[in-house]
This record gives structure tokens, sequence and C-alpha cells, in this order.
């Protein structure tokens, strides 16, 4: 059977047709007014007829000069056996007047086929295997009011010091906690000038999450200050443009007083106590006590190692009890030292007592 070309051709429009004509773009909510500075969201839903588990979406954001876009959430549900896809887009104006915003997205399209070659790891998956098509999504305007301040939302001020006491040259903690909804990211750090006080002062520390109007938390900033006089911190204040009022409105906080007091004196970190106290006398005494008790009984260990008991070496003449006897065990050494004791043992000139006593000596001094 031959191929027949308008057959051919027919087919492919219906699948083509098919493809591309299986969803659908809304815009569900979108702001009308915004101020320049304020965030608002434009919730889109692209709506599939059915689970559409082919399909993948990429949203197509470029920031302008009149307005500047971000992605703040995405969700993808089945409902019934069709996909629903919703994106949460957060717009900023940038400049004042009526805008267009005009949003395209990527649909892609993968067959189950190559789907399935790449989970299994078949390494086959070509272009011909994905089709692309660029979706244009309603297009929404909205009119954005002049705003000259940079921080816009809904936002609080707390300034707060770990005391209002301080003696002279010791530092005083003061923190300063701005809180609330809008565009936290572009607050400002805090400097502080205060005549004769010296100010050591902490980059402020951001604690924010993604929010509708922009950013969501607190932005902390963290100071310690010096000085040797009395003095007053001045109100600390905050501008910005109040989303909920639609007017600007700027926070202050109260003055804070710092008391300084003396610094510590060297005299009063050497004070003498006095001699008449009788709890100061009594713990002296218990010092010279026990100072008395170790000398004493350092002394007591010395006087008992010069005095321990001996072990004295005894010797091979020790044993002789007569005067024969002993010239006859000192011959038998052969040592020539003992000569002298032995002639004056056999002239007479040296008792047995005497003998033992000399050669205890000669033991000695060797």
């Amino acid at each position: 059977m031959k191929p027949n070309l308008g057959r051919i051709l027919f087919l492919w429009i219906i699948a083509v047709g098919q493809l591309w004509g299986a969803y659908q773009w809304s815009v569900l909510e979108a702001p009308k007014i915004l101020a320049v500075g304020q965030s608002g969201i434009v919730r889109y839903e692209c709506r599939f007829d059915s689970s559409a588990a082919e399909y993948s979406i990429k949203l197509k954001l470029n920031d302008t000069p009149l307005y500047k876009t971000s992605i703040l959430t995405e969700q993808d549900k089945v409902v019934g056996g069709k996909r629903i896809e919703t994106f949460d887009v957060l717009i900023t104006p940038k400049t004042s007047g009526t805008i267009k915003i005009n949003t395209e997205a990527v649909v892609r399209f993968t067959g189950l086929g190559a789907v399935e070659n790449t989970v299994l790891g078949r390494d086959n998956l070509s272009k011909d295997d994905i089709v692309e098509e660029k979706a244009n999504l309603p297009s929404i305007t909205l009119v954005a009011n002049k705003n000259m301040m940079t921080l816009t939302g809904k936002l609080t001020l707390e300034v707060r010091s770990d005391t209002r006491m301080v003696r002279a040259h010791e530092p005083l903690h003061l923190s300063v906690i701005v809180r609330g909804a809008g565009s936290l990211d572009k607050m400002t750090p805090y400097k502080l000038n205060i005549s004769g006080v010296k100010v050591f002062a902490e980059l402020p520390q951001q604690s924010l999450t993604p929010s509708p109007q922009g950013f969501e938390g607190e932005v902390s900033q963290e100071f310690a200050l010096v000085a040797d006089k009395s003095y007053t911190i001045e109100p600390l204040s905050l501008s910005y443009f109040d989303t909920a009022k639609n007017q600007i409105v700027t926070l202050k906080s109260k003055p804070i007083y710092v008391e300084v007091g003396e610094g510590y004196a060297l005299s009063s970190l050497l004070d003498v106590p006095e001699i008449n106290d009788y709890g100061t006398l009594k713990r002296y005494a218990l010092y010279l006590f026990f100072i008395g008790l170790g000398a004493g009984f350092n002394e007591a260990a010395r006087w008992l190692w010069k005095y321990r008991p001996v072990r004295k070496k005894r010797t091979f003449w020790e044993s002789a009890s007569t005067l024969s006897e002993l010239v006859r065990i000192l011959s038998l050494s052969g040592e020539k030292r003992f000569d002298e004791v032995i002639r004056a043992l056999e002239e007479g000139k040296m008792d047995l007592r005497e003998a033992k006593k000399r050669l205890r000596s000669q033991e000695e001094k060797q």
C-alpha cells in the first residue's frame, strides 16, 4: 500500500493539535495598584487535560527597567486525573506609571519511552525525543504609584540596652532590631555618633524568609558603647512606606540616658583590712598557724632524715674475737692495705678494739 501524503499530513496536524492543545494558562490573582518598591503576587495557573506526566514547565523571568520578578512558590498537583500547576510570581515595580507585565514559559514534552530509557540508565535520549514550545502567559496591567522610600511594608523598630548604669570605660551593649514584612533585604546599617563615646558597631544580621510582601523576619544590629562620662543616646528613627496605610511612616525610639559612674581605683583594689576587725584578725591568725605548722613539719622531716638508722655494711674481719684471729684473717686476705694494722697487732702497739676502729676508718675512706 502506497503512503498517502494527505493522510500523513492530516494525522500530523491532529497529533500536533493534541500535543500543544493539552493545557491552558490563566491568571488567578494579580495586584492592581502598587507603590514603587512594593512587592505583590501574580498567581499563574496552568491546567492540563490529563495527568500530563510527560510535561514540564519553566517560567522565563527577566528583570526589566520597569519591574523586577522572581518566583515565590510553585505548586504541582493532580485533581480528578488532571494536572494543575500553580506559580506565585513576586512583582516589584521600579518606576511609577502604568506597567504592563508579559511573562513567557517554556513547556517541554518528553515521550514516555524516552523517560523510561532514562530511568533504566539507557543513554540514548536525543533531541528528537524532546519537544519544546514557548507559551505566552496572559498579560496583566498594574499602576505603580510614586514612592521615594527604599523601605516598604509593615515594620517595627526596637532599641534596647542591657543596662542604664555602667562604670567608666565599661561597655554598654545596645541592640537595634527592625521586624516585620516588606523590603527588609534593603535595610541599611545604623551609624551612631555620640560626643565623648567610643562606638563599636557590628554588621547587621538578617533572619529573613520570602513572603508575599517581599521578605518577612528581622534585621538586628549590635553596638558596644564606651565612655568615661554620662551621656544620652538620642532617638533612632526608621522611615518607610507603609503599604497598609499607603503613606510614609516614621518610627522613633525613646532617648536612653546612660549614667557612667567612677571606674575602679587602684587603691580600692589594694585596701588593707582594719586591724581591729575581729574576723580579719581571726583569719590572719589561722593563716599564721598553718604557716608555722608547715615549717614545723619541714624541720621534723629534715631531722628524721638526718638521724635515720643506717644499716652498716658488715665486713669479713668483724667476726674476729681475738688478736691472733684478726691477724690471721687479715693476713689471709692478701691485701697490702692491712699490713700496717697487722704489724701494729704483732708488736703489741694496738689492741683488738683499736684495730677494728682503724679498719672501719679505712673502709669509709674508700
